[in-house]
């Protein structure tokens, strides 16, 4: 057999061997693919389904919350809520499996992709060692070994077709691993965005948690009368509108003393002291999240703590008060230099007695917040709810308190 006659058998074995094996493997990746596409689009569509349901109980609860204020009304719209944040969990999930397709979808498209760059790097491999062996061939010996010039000349242009495949080849390579890398960067980002997702699962349960603790302890504080919700609804607004007379006559009262103490907060170059230690803020000043917003405008922040969480004072100052009230429950009001005072609600006992005073990171009292117990009030689950009252009225406490990181990395 003569040299050209090998070299067009190894072409042959080069061109049909890989291209049907490499057949073979595209027929099973595009059966993968087709599977996958299928299974995705299904969840996308789930995951529009729940949007869907979540938006008409959002018009639900609008609708509700214009209605009169009623214990009826009222836990009718804590249910909806509840509702809508299941729903809203449900969802997060949805959306979980959607990007589990798609991440499935992208490691497929990636796996063909390395497996066509392999057989790419093969062939170019055949060639190469082809085209290295045709050129160590005595032009002469070649020519002579040929029955006619045009056959000759035929074996001449099937060397330069290895050749422009070889071109053509790596150019292959060239362009299929640039897709790669861009599938490869599509799935980190994909892995990211579920890793959100999988942390903002934690924090949708806690939402229905606390929507659901939050029936449970109207319910509770109301025993299901409507003269008790009643009740509770005047004390809740009475609460959080400003005290200013109440507060006024206490600081005058102390003035000499409060003048004596704390005179950094005073001339407000010294923050606020966390009362507890950072875990989470569950609730924000004036959060549209708070499950009684329909009620009344959350006039601090609320920081989850275990039950019987110590509580330290925020400054030093005179303990204005420690009341017991339906809505907020076992509470602590300490007045401070510079027109503020703090108040620490849903506690499970006092340690301090009113009119006493306390310096800055005393132990004031310890927290609790869960429904139905004693001093919890009207409560979504255990923490501390804390309040900034300047000149008597509620401000954001944000702007009074040190940049704090929340451990609890729920988000």
């Amino acid at each position: 057999m003569t040299v050209f006659a090998c070299i067009g058998l190894i072409a042959g074995q080069f061109y049909y061997a890989p291209k049907a094996k490499a057949a073979s493997e595209a027929k099973n990746l595009a059966d993968q693919t087709q599977e996958l596409n299928q299974d995705l689009s299904n969840k996308r569509s789930r995951v529009q389904e729940l949007e869907g349901l979540i938006n008409s109980y959002k018009d639900k609860i609008k609708a509700q919350a214009s209605q009169e204020v009623t214990l009826s009304n009222q836990i009718l719209l804590l249910d909806n809520q509840v509702r809508e944040k299941e729903l809203t969990l449900e969802s997060t999930k949805a959306q979980i499996d959607v990007l589990d397709a798609e991440i499935d979808l992208l490691d497929t498209n990636i796996k063909g992709r390395e497996t066509k760059i392999d057989l790419q790097k093969s062939m170019i491999a055949d060639l190469v060692n082809k085209i290295r062996q045709a050129d160590d061939i005595d032009t002469l010996q070649v020519f002579l070994s040929k029955p006619s010039l045009s056959s000759y000349f035929d074996r001449i242009e099937e060397l330069k077709s290895l050749q422009g495949d070889l071109g053509q080849t790596l150019e292959g390579v060239k362009n299929d691993k640039v897709v790669l890398e861009a599938d490869k960067t599509s799935r980190q980002d994909k892995l990211e965005q579920l890793e959100e997702r999988k942390n903002r699962i934690k924090e949708e349960a806690l939402r229905v948690e606390m929507e659901k603790n939050s029936k449970i302890s109207l319910l509770a504080e109301t025993q299901n009368k409507q003269a008790e919700f009643d009740r509770v609804v005047n004390e809740l607004r009475q609460q959080n509108e400003a005290t200013t007379d109440e507060i006024a006559d206490i600081e005058k009262s102390l003035k000499d003393k409060l003048d004596a103490i704390d005179r950094a907060l005073a001339s407000g170059q010294t923050l606020l002291l966390w009362p507890v230690p950072v875990r989470k803020i569950t609730v924000y000043f004036h959060d549209p999240t708070y499950p009684f917003k329909y009620l009344f405008q959350h006039p601090g922040i609320d920081l989850r703590a275990d039950v019987g969480t110590p509580i330290k004072a925020a400054a030093g100052g005179y303990v204005a008060w420690t009341k017991t009230g339906q809505s907020y429950g076992n509470y602590i009001m300490i007045v401070h230099p510079g027109n503020l005072a703090t108040v620490y609600a849903h506690l499970t006992r006092f340690k301090v007695k009113a009119g006493t005073y306390v310096e800055r990171g005393d132990v004031i009292g310890f927290t609790g917040g869960m429904p139905g117990m004693q001093g919890a009030g009207l409560s979504t689950g255990p923490h501390l709810h804390f309040e900034v009252r300047q000149d008597g009225i509620p401000v954001d406490p944000m702007g009074f308190l040190p940049e704090a990181i929340q451990t609890d990395n729920l988000k």
